[in-house]
């Protein structure tokens, strides 16, 4: 096999096409342009966490694609969340040295020989159903048995029996939210659920597009509870994934204002799920004001992570430069670099 260095060459030499599903902010799919682009250092990782890639590299023979195989990769990024070539490189070596010319070959006793190594990191259960729903809505497969049972107990009146119905049966339909049928059952049932069942469907939740009259009526929830932080948290996993809406974002500003500290939690639901929210310029002076005010520790965490985005970064970086703004941001990063930087000698 003929050493190659980018991922997406390994796989296309191998005779297999792929897809891209990014897993650290939010399920959700990347383009090949983006993740090509990516490969070759050109642009950022649009969506790094804890400064790296984490992606679900999806990959099939040509032609077929009735079982694609999975690889969750943990790629390190630069300080501008570019590519680290090196750590990627090491991989793909680690792949040529491993499964060598039977990768082309699709064995899957050959996939299971992959030695360990860094780069592999699975999510947590929660996530690799919704990157398995997310696969199997891709490439338009039946509805699965375990799917059928939730849309049933979602149209039946009986709501004691949701234990009965897997992880994965409710990813499979929270992938569906575009279907209209799904997303009626989905809305007319939605505050009919079991207060335990509502927190076990948080972690999908928060990664799921809703309706738009859900979101409206989950908005007005938020804006009657906003000044009960507790209460308050999974209605924000709820609209994180529609954040980039400005109805969802004004209703967040107006949570926001209603505390003079969130806590770290809701500060770190804000920043890893509901980022978008913060391309809006008042929220984002707004949230790193408050920010600043939280936990040191909390503080640099979660800054080094927003602007680390690329969506936010030049906004956060011009901000910093006018010395009219974010005095409480520009000390707590003061304090920051302080630290990082040791008593001096």
């Amino acid at each position: 096999m003929k050493q190659v260095f980018s991922l997406y060459e390994l796989i296309q030499q191998a005779g297999c096409d792929y897809c891209i599903f990014d897993f650290g902010r939010r399920v959700q799919a990347l383009s090949k342009q983006e993740f090509e682009s990516f490969e070759k250092c050109e642009t950022p990782y649009p969506t790094p966490i804890q400064q790296h890639a984490r992606f679900a590299l999806v990959y099939w023979p040509v032609g077929n694609s009735q079982n694609p195989y999975i690889w969750f990769l943990n790629l390190p990024l630069d300080e501008q969340s570019c590519l680290v070539p090196g750590a990627r490189n090491h991989f793909v070596a680690i792949i040529q040295e491993a499964l060598g010319d039977a990768f082309a070959k699709q064995q899957e006793e050959t996939q299971q020989k992959l030695p360990d190594n860094p780069y592999i990191k699975l999510p947590d259960s929660n996530k690799i159903a919704l990157v398995n729903a997310a696969i199997k809505y891709k490439f338009k497969r039946p509805a699965s048995q375990a799917m059928q049972e939730c849309i049933c107990y979602l149209n039946g009146s009986d709501k004691s029996q949701w234990r009965n119905l897997s992880v994965q049966g409710w990813a499979d339909l929270f992938a569906h939210t575009k279907d209209p049928k799904v997303q009626q059952a989905i809305d007319s049932d939605f505050f009919n659920w079991p207060e335990d069942l509502f927190k076990e469907l948080l972690p999908l939740l928060e990664h799921t597009q809703l309706s738009r009259a859900l979101t409206n009526k989950l908005i007005r929830q938020l804006a009657c509870k906003k000044t009960d932080l507790k209460a308050s948290v999974p209605l924000l996993r709820c609209l994180a994934a529609n954040s980039d809406q400005v109805a969802v974002q004004d209703a967040i500003y107006d949570f926001m204002q209603s505390h003079s500290l969130l806590g770290a939690d809701i500060n770190a639901l804000i920043a890893a799920r509901a980022w978008p929210a913060l391309q809006n310029p008042l929220l984002l002076i707004y949230f790193l004001e408050q920010l600043a005010s939280d936990d040191a520790d909390v503080f640099a965490a979660l800054f080094k992570d927003l602007v680390a985005l690329p969506t936010l970064r030049r906004s956060i970086l011009t901000l910093m430069q006018n010395p009219q703004s974010l005095p409480q941001t520009r000390q707590a990063v003061t304090m920051m670099m302080a630290k990082n930087n040791g008593p001096t000698h």
